[in-house]
């Protein structure tokens, strides 16, 4: 009889002859092998360097094609050229290839597993218990801060001191929503975070959705406010232009607030995020500069101006003012290099970033919108970091096609202080798991770099090497054991099944937990997955 087989590439081998006779013992042993679970998927670079060499396909199996033959190898991973990636005449012929590939695998596989996943929390006894974020224990303790005030307010009739107690409690609740988004303060939180001996996982947990203290406390302000303006209407005499200034500066507190606020709700911030940008700096700032001016009218108004002195107000309000404003003075107008292909830009700094890893810089072109990069590589003998920034919106498509025209700019601005990110809880833990999907292998170059931990990493993207160049992928396959990499091509393979994917790696590398570097929903999947495995999981949120 004939048979026809395929080798790892997909290509149809020649037929060749089999003898027709039944050989039961060889049956046996080919079933055999053929029930054993699929091995785990391994990139191994010295593989690559040796023909006619077994190694591992997406599916597990040994085959021992040679190299020069096939196109695949390890979760179908593309062997490209040895030739510089990074050259502008040597694009893909669709500049959105890779990323339409890449979104549809994880559209499909969150479409696959979602269903699984998703309710896992409600099949579990107290369930509802158990689903209350860390986010929202941030707002109940915002609450908490809040109820001496209450109580102390409820008891006294309309008075100077009931007015003046009220004006504390909006300035304490306006100073910690602003600390709480302090870069050196997080800094300082997040190192101390990760030295935590035991019980960790729920520190970082709660230090990584600390936004829940930030919106929870800016509530408290605008509702305090709203009280101290109130107040300031009762008691005001109308007779002077000093009483109705106060009465201006306090009417534009609450007003100011409400636009930052509204612009800062999930469904207009999604949608208008420039605005929103816009609204918590330009409107945050008028804020601010008309509280400094309600409080020198205010002390204008007293017997004796440094009566208010012996109060916090002034000193509340000193301590809002630098925090917000003297991460502008750290601001550069910075020398860059950038190499881009279609779908990438790898934008190289001067100088090093504020922590060794797990950081994120914000870079701007013109000094008004903002975008937050994660470092990707740290040169130290030479003093630079590099971004990497994926072709996603108007911003980045935009600075990649003027890269690629030969228009890239020479100069951006970049904030000096480069805050930690979740990332940087690679520190707490000696083996993890690390997804990435497309650009996101950026955050993780760091760690692979300066061995922060064991990582056993999984990327998911397609044509890895051609995409993101020589640089990343040899950053990666250099320091990388050969058994820690799993790469999936999805050009190639499709949908990754993350699910077994992690719970494989997982395994095989004993780890203590798994990060994620994805989009949201993507994010929310491998947590569900995590969670329903046991597994501590690490990964960016909207509430961070």
């Amino acid at each position: 009889m004939t048979h026809s087989s395929s080798n790892s590439s997909g290509r149809a081998t020649p037929q060749t002859n089999l003898c027709n006779s039944f050989d039961p013992v060889l049956l046996k042993g080919a079933l055999a092998l053929a029930l054993q679970e699929p091995a785990p998927i391994f990139f191994n670079p010295h593989l690559m360097r040796k023909n006619n060499h077994p190694y591992l396909t997406s599916s597990g199996h040994l085959s021992n094609a040679s190299i020069a033959s096939t196109a695949t190898i390890c979760s179908t991973t593309p062997i490209r050229s040895q030739e510089e990636s990074w050259r502008s005449d040597d694009p893909e012929k669709r500049s959105d290839a890779n990323d339409n590939d890449l979104s549809q695998a994880l559209a499909d596989d969150i479409a696959a597993l979602e269903p699984i996943e998703n309710d896992y929390h409600r099949q579990r006894p107290f369930w509802l218990v158990s689903m209350i974020w860390a986010h929202q224990i941030w707002w109940i303790i915002a609450g908490v801060i809040n109820i001496p005030f209450l109580l102390y307010v409820s008891k006294h009739s309309t008075s100077t001191a009931r007015t003046n107690y009220i004006a504390q409690a909006s300035l304490i609740n306006l100073t910690i929503t602003v600390l709480v988004r302090n870069e050196l303060l997080l800094a300082g939180l997040y190192w101390a975070f990760s030295q935590i001996p035991f019980r960790r996982f729920y520190a970082h947990r709660m230090l990584h959705s600390i936004g829940g203290l930030h919106v929870g406390c800016a509530f408290g302000t605008f509702i305090w406010i709203m009280f101290y303006t109130v107040e300031v209407w009762r008691s005001a005499s109308f007779d002077s232009p000093l009483d109705i200034g106060l009465l201006v500066t306090a009417t534009i507190l609450p007003l100011g607030i409400t636009i930052i606020i509204t612009f800062a709700l999930r469904p207009l911030r999604e949608r208008f995020h420039n605005i929103w940008e816009y609204t918590h700096r330009y409107v945050g700032w008028t804020v601010v500069a008309d509280l400094v001016v309600h409080l020198g009218l205010k002390a204008a108004t007293l017997d004796t101006p440094k009566q208010l002195f012996y109060t916090s107000l002034p000193y509340l309000t000193l301590a809002c003012l630098v925090s917000i404003f003297y991460i502008w003075f750290t601001v550069r107008h910075a020398k860059i290099s950038i190499q881009a292909n279609r779908n990438v830009a790898v934008v190289t700094f001067p100088g090093a970033p504020t922590m060794r890893s797990g950081t994120f810089a914000r870079i701007s072109r013109d000094g008004s919108q903002w975008h937050a990069f994660s470092v990707a590589m740290t040169n130290f003998e030479q003093r630079e970091f590099s971004l990497i920034i994926g072709r996603a919106g108007d911003w980045t498509t935009g600075l990649i096609n003027d890269a690629l025209g030969s228009q890239g700019p020479e100069r951006i601005y970049i904030r000096g202080v480069c805050p930690p990110g979740f990332m940087y809880m690679h520190h707490a833990y000696k083996k993890v798991v690390t997804v990435c999907t497309g650009a996101g292998i950026a955050p993780a170059l760091p760690h692979i770099e300066q061995h922060t931990s064991d990582i056993m990493l999984i990327w998911i993207a397609k044509n890895h090497r051609k995409t993101y160049g020589e640089t990343v992928w040899n950053a990666v396959t250099s320091n990388l054991p050969a058994n820690q990499v799993i790469l999936h091509d999805t050009g190639l393979s499709g949908r990754p099944d993350i699910g077994s994917l992690i719970e494989r790696a997982a395994k095989a590398h004993g780890a203590e937990a798994v990060f994620v570097v994805s989009n949201d929903a993507y994010t929310n999947l491998c947590a569900n997955i995590c969670w329903r495995k046991g597994l501590r999981c690490y990964g960016a949120t909207r509430d961070s």
